[in-house]
């Protein structure tokens, strides 16, 4: 959510139509007015009109913030005072804004306000503390969390040229492995078998490089496939059934790879992710909002405001 949100701030600008006065009520959020003026505070315009698509994203982020504000506040009891608003904005401005521009430069550069700095601050610090109150119950990871996590920080780092079969059966799979018990060629038998036309075409010989554009099943079996044999059994992923061979391959070094400090908490950082995405969506969910159909349509999953079709 966090990262969604800072996106937004850093992201392209908007322009901006919409009409109605300030006090127009725009949306309800659980009884809560959000009226045109509070959307519109929210965009820089230069004195253009607000696009109805853009007013519809804005506001969509407001309904959000305010699902987010009192629903921190009721599950976690968390809130955050406007001076530590203030100073994070400020952090914000300091850490993204090009050197020497102003921070007028800064927003209007992105086609926000003051208002949306500020808020976009309140969120993040509202994450922020949810985070650290998840961590605290966070369990330890399993082993085969961390041995997840291990494979996915060994894959960038590991180069290594591999060959497979790709069928569409287990059956089939294990056909080919005893196939290749009896003596016949891999290559032979990828051009004769495999599904995956473009590497058939080369003895079932896949480009080397790093092990990381592989998915996952695929690349967990190439980090520790015996070179120059046959893996033992067959691997099984969203495209069928791989017999795989490692021809080549260049291990991560150990010194390069997280310790296992850094991995656990990679793992929670994940599950606490996850728990997070969860309460937000949850909390949308659970919100009684109302669009006025002139602004758009409210859309609890993925959440934001439909603008209007005409």
């Amino acid at each position: 959510m966090k990262k969604l949100l800072y996106l937004v701030v850093l992201g392209a600008v908007f322009l901006a139509a919409c009409g109605g006065g300030s006090n127009t009520v725009a949306a309800t959020v659980d009884g809560e007015d959000v009226t045109v003026g509070q959307v519109e505070s929210l965009i820089e315009t230069d004195g253009s009109t607000i696009a109805k698509d853009q007013f519809a994203q804005f506001l969509g982020f407001q309904i959000q913030w305010l699902v987010i504000n009192d629903a921190a506040e009721a599950d976690y009891g968390i809130t955050v005072t406007d001076e530590e608003v203030a100073a994070e904005a400020d952090r914000i401005f300091e850490d993204v804004a090009e050197e020497d521009q102003t921070r007028d430069e800064f927003l209007s550069a992105r086609g926000v306000t003051e208002d949306f700095l500020t808020s976009i601050a309140r969120q993040g610090l509202l994450d922020i503390q949810i985070r650290e109150m998840l961590r605290e119950d966070a369990p330890e990871p399993s082993d085969e969390d961390l041995e997840a996590q291990l494979n996915a920080a060994k894959a960038p780092l590991t180069n290594a040229c591999v060959s497979h079969i790709l069928v569409a059966s287990q059956d089939e799979a294990n056909d080919i492995l005893e196939r290749l018990e009896g003596g016949e060629e891999f290559g032979e038998l990828a051009m004769e078998l495999s599904t995956d036309t473009g590497s058939a075409e080369n003895n079932g010989i896949l480009p080397c490089g790093t092990l990381e554009t592989y998915v996952e099943p695929f690349r967990n079996a190439a980090l520790v496939a015996p070179i120059g044999e046959i893996y033992e059994t067959p691997v099984e992923s969203q495209f069928g059934w791989h017999v795989v061979m490692v021809t080549d391959r260049d291990d991560a070094a150990e010194a390069d790879l997280p310790s296992d400090e850094e991995l656990a908490d990679a793992v929670r950082d994940e599950s606490i992710l996850s728990e997070l995405e969860e309460w937000f969506l949850g909390a949308v969910e659970d919100a009684e909002v109302t669009v006025d159909e002139a602004y758009g349509t409210w859309q609890a999953n993925p959440p934001q405001v439909v603008p209007p079709a005409n």
